[in-house]
């Protein structure tokens, strides 16, 4: 696909003290979709957060649909999708199975988690950390169940990739022909985290040659809690190669030149670089031909 998808980290776990612009409530939420898509982002990934205190919401079925109600009925054409937690197979993924069944939500991609990852933080603060568990579970079993639903509904799937074998067993699946809309790729890098290749523009290009010509998907590359210099260095490179992007306050809140940016100053950033180079940005019509999703009335 050549013109540029942005995609955008809504809000994750962060804090108002970690950035004043991060959304917490439903209608804050959509509010910031809206400004997101108007900016130029096609994909946006939220987290449910307790409205009162800011506390992440990871799998509360009936939190997430009155989130996702919210949104749809807010901006109906957006492309917004959940997360989920580590788990048995049935219970972390409840939420979503939800989403999925209730055509208010206008869920049209499936999360899914492409393999386990070593997520260990700095050990200064794994030693002190109450949860010494940093492995993020995700068996072949869990990844059949997930993309069962996926076909069963008519979803694309959007796959977190962490580490090179994520990314082939998704390769095998994919000639085994487990899906049935084109396949999006998020390529995590972290300089903070145990998983994947290092947060450098050499090593996106070793992800980027690890898909096969016939692969049917798109990548892009998220700099999760990455020095705002290097993400911005992968950003550019990936828009460079033909890849795409992921941004968001969600995924860096940092300070950035003296003021904190909020998630549509981010896409409107990467939109500037991609006029730079000559790509046009992604329409949300443009994503939902790419991986054939039709809009779920309102």
């Amino acid at each position: 696909m050549e013109r540029l998808i942005i995609a955008v980290g809504l809000n994750e776990n962060v804090t108002r003290d970690q950035n004043p612009n991060v959304p917490i409530t439903p209608a804050e939420i959509a509010a910031d979709v809206a400004e997101c898509v108007e900016a130029g982002a096609s994909i946006i990934h939220v987290h449910c957060r307790n409205p009162v205190t800011g506390e992440p919401i990871m799998d509360d079925s009936d939190s997430y649909l009155d989130l996702f109600r919210t949104v749809h009925a807010a901006v109906p054409e957006a492309l917004v999708y959940p997360t989920y937690p580590n788990g048995e197979m049935v219970d972390r993924y409840k939420h979503v199975k939800a989403l999925m069944e209730d055509p208010e939500c206008g869920l049209a991609i499936a999360p899914i988690i492409a393999g386990s990852a070593d997520l260990t933080p700095p050990l200064d603060y794994a030693r002190t950390a109450p949860n010494g568990d940093w492995l993020l579970h995700m068996p072949l079993r869990d990844l059949f169940y997930q993309l069962e639903l996926a076909r069963d509904h008519g979803l694309f799937v959007s796959h977190d990739v962490m580490e090179p074998g994520g990314l082939r067993t998704v390769i095998s699946l994919f000639r085994d022909g487990q899906y049935v809309h084109p396949i999006l790729l998020k390529f995590f890098m972290s300089d903070r985290m145990g998983f994947g290749f290092p947060a450098e523009p050499r090593y996106l290009d070793v992800w980027a040659g690890l898909v096969p010509p016939d692969f049917d998907g798109e990548w892009l590359v998220l700099p999760y809690g990455v020095d705002y210099a290097e993400s911005m260095a992968l950003w550019r490179h990936a828009i460079e190669i033909r890849g795409h992007v992921r941004v968001g306050v969600g995924d860096s809140p940092a300070v950035v030149d003296g003021f904190l940016p909020t998630n549509a100053q981010r896409v409107e950033q990467m939109a500037a670089i991609a006029r730079e180079i000559g790509r046009e940005v992604a329409t949300l019509a443009d994503v939902r031909a790419r991986f054939a999703t039709a809009l779920v009335p309102a």
